[in-house]
């Protein structure tokens, strides 16, 4: 049978009460401690459970405060320095004289509030997804690398009304499974239009360099310290883009749910990549363009 006091709940607070009563002299300190003590056996039984002994401790109040009100000065023939126990006697007649169920209401109140409060916080502390290692543009012709003051480009040449797009090996950090529901950009490389997000259902290193080897499903989860490819579509449409000029993005939006909270996270790509427009394609799309174009 375990004493109310070797409770880990208990231990921990008296032992922060010894603390907060440094300050006081040693005999009124050692009543005091000795006062709580005294009470903590009264107000619970051995093997009181965790709700029963955390009702009784949020009564009492935090021991820095309890040790606060034990060192207020009172009126006496010695100034009002000697140490007065009266604000504490109060405190633990009033808590004597509120029934028990009382406590466990408070006590499911407090677990009520401050578990999902917690959560939250673990929550949103947890690290977002990142890049690793790998890219790769999902179909089309040949693409052109390029590097210009520090810089990298990825370029595809445009092909309005076919699908285009890319995939990338992502790497999840966290504690959670962090599920991608969708893009958070409006506007992918190629059309201005919200892009199609995929995840890979498995994440094998072997397939590491063979996006399409694996299957695919929106709204997919990536497990904890696991990798997964993220597969972003599109159906090109910018007709409006001239011989020589290009449109793409340095990074991945995503809306990520983690927990019961959805947020936005960005991953940074590496590498700017981008579709872009030549005298050949904007020749050979012509038709297409001229069905398409706003209006037409």
């Amino acid at each position: 049978m375990i004493s109310a006091l070797d409770h880990p709940l208990v231990a921990d607070y008296l032992r922060g009460l010894d603390s907060a009563l440094a300050g006081l002299p040693p005999t009124a300190a050692a009543e005091l401690s000795e006062q709580i003590r005294a009470h903590l056996l009264e107000a619970l039984p051995p093997d009181a459970d965790e709700d029963a002994v955390a009702a009784v401790l949020a009564a009492l109040g935090p021991a820095s405060l309890v040790a606060a009100a034990a060192g207020v000065p009172g009126p006496g023939a010695d100034g009002g320095q000697a140490w007065r126990g009266r604000p504490l006697r109060r405190l633990v007649a009033r808590a004597r004289r509120v029934p028990a169920f009382v406590w466990l209401v408070v006590a499911a109140i407090v677990v009520a509030v401050a578990v999902p409060s917690g959560a939250l916080i673990f929550w949103h502390a947890q690290p977002g997804l990142r890049m690793e290692y790998s890219f790769s543009w999902w179909n089309g012709p040949r693409v052109v690398t390029t590097y210009a003051a520090g810089a990298t480009q990825e370029t595809q040449r445009i092909l309005p009304g076919k699908v285009q797009g890319f995939a990338v090996w992502v790497y999840n950090p966290s504690d959670m499974t962090q599920v991608i529901t969708g893009s958070a950009d409006h506007v992918s490389p190629g059309a201005p239009v919200t892009p199609r997000i995929a995840v890979s259902t498995t994440g094998p290193w072997r397939k590491m360099g063979e996006p399409h080897a694996v299957r695919y499903r929106m709204g997919g989860p990536i497990p904890p310290h696991s990798f997964r490819w993220v597969r972003v579509l599109w159906r090109s449409a910018h007709c409006y883009l001239a011989a020589g000029g290009s449109q793409g993005t340095s990074d991945l939006r995503l809306r990520v749910r983690v927990g019961w909270i959805t947020r936005t996270e960005d991953i940074q790509l590496g590498a700017e990549i981008a579709v872009a427009a030549t005298k050949a394609s904007v020749a050979a799309d012509a038709a297409y363009c001229r069905t398409h174009q706003p209006g037409s």
